[in-house]
């Protein structure tokens, strides 16, 4: 015996290397499949009926048109595990629209032979720098400041403004009127001066006061692209001939055309600009309000800070090729876990600046019907259209509740709300959010 195993040692040695390295590659296997499908039901599916609409296991990830095509095992697109960080790179180098036509090709496996190589290109903000440099030198951010208004006028074509009369009864000494993208506008200004200040390159959606992402002003936009869009909505079977018929006449208003001509299609192009920027990360701005405070016609006692992250698709969120691309990028990227980190270092930064409590999710009815919470507080999983539609890691903040008795007296000072110091003090949230989130790295 003991010859045997003298004369035949490299046989031994190399079924011994072959049986360890299967084992190996095996529990490879198997962790990425928990890992998928982990984020899958945690982060993405919220109301736990999206499993006959795709499949993670050893064979790599599969999507389905429908649950009858899955039955069929007909999958609408599918990759390999080990295929699956080559995929992640055209994520990350290539246009959005660029990687959904691959997606659109079925098997990337075999589509990926035909694929020319793509090289990671890291971001400046991996780069390790000595002590003395700027804190947020070699980052690139975005800010979005959410909603168009650039005055009262046009917060009511867009239904986000308050309008309070004075109650001097209540308490309530003066009228209030404030349109919540005057707000964004001007905290998102005050904060890229601040992040600029130490280093970071920054760009803004919409970079003066009242312009859409579209770089005119609303009125202007449906001069010259309203016809248009309405043509294209309805090509694209989005508007039946006789909603296309209203939106094209005189009874239709503007609140009409901005809900379901303009907004969907502003959004989109808010996405367009930022992935063109490729940012280490996005920042979202917003402002609350109570939902239970019907109509927002007087001042309400809540006020809560929270943000929201990519995720919580619903039963009927995969109807689309687009959207199953986007659950895929989500569910094979690792966007929300970074988007949580860093919503997490700015909901904190919120409550600790502006001495408002985070939401738990009993604080909305929407957080509990609409959303995942993650474990980290007041850092919620939402299916909006900027959190599916941004690549990369984000935070969609809402800090404070407009309505509030006390927000909306101090809010409501200033014409221009560079000079609010509230609006100032929400600029300061964000900003010392943002420094201990790359602190934390």
């Amino acid at each position: 015996m003991a010859a045997f195993f003298k004369n035949n040692i490299f046989t031994v040695l190399l079924l011994l290397y072959t049986a360890v390295n299967c084992f190996s590659q095996d529990s490879a296997m198997a962790f990425k499949v928990k890992q998928y499908t982990l984020r899958a039901e945690k982060y993405l599916d919220k109301e736990k009926a999206l499993q006959p609409m795709y499949s993670v296991n050893t064979n790599g990830i599969s999507i389905y048109e429908s649950p009858q095509t899955k039955l069929k095992g007909d999958n609408e697109f599918h990759i390999s595990l080990d295929k699956i960080d080559d995929f992640k790179l055209l994520l990350k180098n290539l246009p959005a629209a660029q990687v959904f036509e691959i997606y659109k090709k079925g098997d990337y496996d075999k589509t990926a032979l035909s694929l020319p190589p793509v090289k990671n290109v890291p971001s400046m903000a991996d780069q390790i720098y000595s002590p003395g440099i700027k804190k947020l030198t070699g980052f690139k951010i975005a800010l979005d400041a959410g909603h168009t208004a650039g005055d009262f006028e046009m917060g009511l074509v867009e239904k986000k403004c308050l309008k309070f009369k004075c109650d001097s009864v209540h308490g309530l000494k003066d009228s209030i009127a404030i349109a919540e993208g005057t707000l964004t506008f001007a905290t998102a200004k005050l904060l890229k001066d601040k992040l600029e200040t130490e280093g970071a390159e920054v760009i803004m959606t919409r970079p003066v006061n009242g312009i859409t992402a579209f770089g005119v002003t609303f009125e202007d936009w449906m001069k010259t692209n309203y016809k248009t869009a309405v043509d294209s909505l309805y090509k694209a079977g989005k508007l039946t001939l006789k909603q296309k018929q209203f939106y094209l006449s005189s009874k239709a208003n503007n609140r009409d055309k901005f809900g379901t001509i303009f907004k969907d299609s502003e959004l989109e192009k808010r996405a367009e600009i930022i992935n063109k920027y490729k940012p280490d990360f996005t920042i979202i701005i917003h402002y609350n309000v109570d939902e239970t405070n019907t109509g927002w016609r007087k001042p309400a006692d809540k006020n809560f800070n929270m943000t929201f992250v990519a995720g919580a698709f619903m039963r009927n969120d995969l109807s689309t090729p687009k959207k199953r691309f986007e659950f895929l990028r989500l569910l094979i990227s690792d966007d929300l876990e970074k988007s949580i980190a860093l919503s997490s270092a700015m909901v904190k930064s919120f409550e600790k600046n502006l001495n408002v409590k985070t939401a738990s999710i009993k604080d909305a009815k929407y957080l509990i019907s609409g959303c995942l919470p993650t474990d980290e507080n007041g850092v919620y999983c939402r299916n909006l259209q900027l959190t599916r539609y941004i690549l990369g890691p984000l935070v969609y903040g809402e800090t404070l509740y407009q309505d509030n008795f006390s927000e909306c007296v101090m809010l409501n000072k200033e014409c221009d709300k560079t000079k609010n110091e509230r609006v100032q003090q929400v600029a300061e949230a964000y900003f010392q959010g943002v420094l201990n989130y790359v602190k934390g790295k």
